[in-house]
């Protein structure tokens, strides 16, 4: 019988930006991937877990309940050899289980809303119980080791990737020229900076665009464009389809990421794919995932930001050759096969 892999698919349909397209590339690549295993997903939305993957619904109005009561009473009637939770394990689980961390950024008060930051309290403990933690990059390999004591065994590094429908060729996006911000609108994706730093450009004609779903800064990055004089020339698109968002890099005279911390910045990787230059902060574990494929700055100083944009828009052709060389470094069906080991090292002991 082949051994059950039972994976956390709660983030699917769910517009979790980075949480949903890490879940979903992921499923993506391992169908089809792993013959020798059976692999299932849990999620709220069936219909997007592709063929290849036993579909698991589990409703779940409440996350506390899920956690605690829901999936612990699914697991035990389960009995995977394996499973694999972003973020935190369910409660009293013990079986081998693998555990992806994205970043630490929970930690930080400044970054994270009280409400969010005690929704992520539990990835610590998850990660000093799980038998392997997965993690995105080198730097937050290093935040876990240093900051909350896990043992740098345990951890296995399994960058993102970037696939379709990013690439160069394809639909762009029309209209005035535009620098494009993708990412929740939150504190800790800065949303403010990169307007206060459209203010600060000696170009009138080029538009700020956001991309991503509104988590408490929406108000707040309207409230700036109209200090500035700004209303016009700032769009909130909210959550876009990745066909969409694959446009608007295509279209974008450059892309600006003004992240106070990221444990990996998968918008960077997509826009290089996509053929478009990438403005970015040196926060966390960007300057490793862009290397030297971009414009990096100070996180949270406007002047700087502002700088960059005009040099990515000086520096267009080097910067998109350098973009898609470096995104060629980055594949979902990588991820995938380093995480197949994981499963298979784990099923096996």
């Amino acid at each position: 019988m082949k051994p059950l892999v039972v994976i956390d698919a709660d983030a699917l349909g769910r517009q979790r930006t980075g949480n949903e397209t890490y879940v979903r590339e992921l499923l993506r690549e391992l169908a089809g991937s792993a013959p020798d295993l059976r692999l299932a997903a849990i999620t709220r939305h069936p219909e997007l877990v592709p063929i290849g993957i036993e579909a698991i619904e589990v409703p779940a109005r409440n996350q506390l309940v899920r956690m605690a009561v829901r999936l612990p009473l699914l697991l035990r009637r389960l009995r995977p050899q394996v499973v694999h939770f972003q973020h935190a394990l369910p409660l009293g689980y013990s079986g081998p289980s693998a555990l992806t961390v994205h970043d630490l950024s929970f930690q930080d008060p400044e970054l994270m809303r009280l409400r969010d930051r005690v929704a992520f309290r539990a990835v610590p403990r998850s990660a000093q119980r799980a038998s392997r933690v997965l993690v995105v990059s080198e730097g937050t390999k290093r935040d876990l080791v240093e900051r909350c004591g896990i043992s740098a065994e345990k951890i296995v590094v399994t960058p993102n990737g970037v696939g379709q429908p990013f690439g160069p060729e394809g639909p762009h996006a029309d209209g005035r020229p535009y620098a494009l911000v993708v990412g929740s609108l939150e504190p800790r994706k800065d949303p403010v900076t990169a307007v206060e730093s459209l203010a600060l450009l000696g170009r009138d004609e080029l538009r700020l665009v956001f991309a991503g779903p509104d988590r408490g800064d929406g108000a707040a990055t309207l409230e700036a464009a109209t200090r500035h004089g700004l209303e016009r020339r700032v769009e909130l698109k909210g959550h876009v389809s990745p066909e969409e968002l694959a446009a608007l890099y295509r279209g974008a005279a450059c892309l600006v990421f003004p992240s106070r911390h990221e444990g990996f910045g998968l918008p960077l990787v997509e826009a290089m794919a996509s053929g478009t230059p990438v403005v970015a902060t040196r926060a966390g574990a960007l300057p490793e995932i862009a290397g030297d494929a971009a414009i990096l700055v100070e996180p949270g100083n406007p002047v700087a930001l502002a700088g960059g944009i005009e040099r990515a828009l000086d520096d267009r052709d080097r910067l998109v050759a350098a973009g898609l060389e470096r995104a060629r470094a980055f594949t979902w069906a990588e991820t995938a096969q380093r995480t197949l080991a994981v499963y298979r090292e784990l099923a096996e002991a």
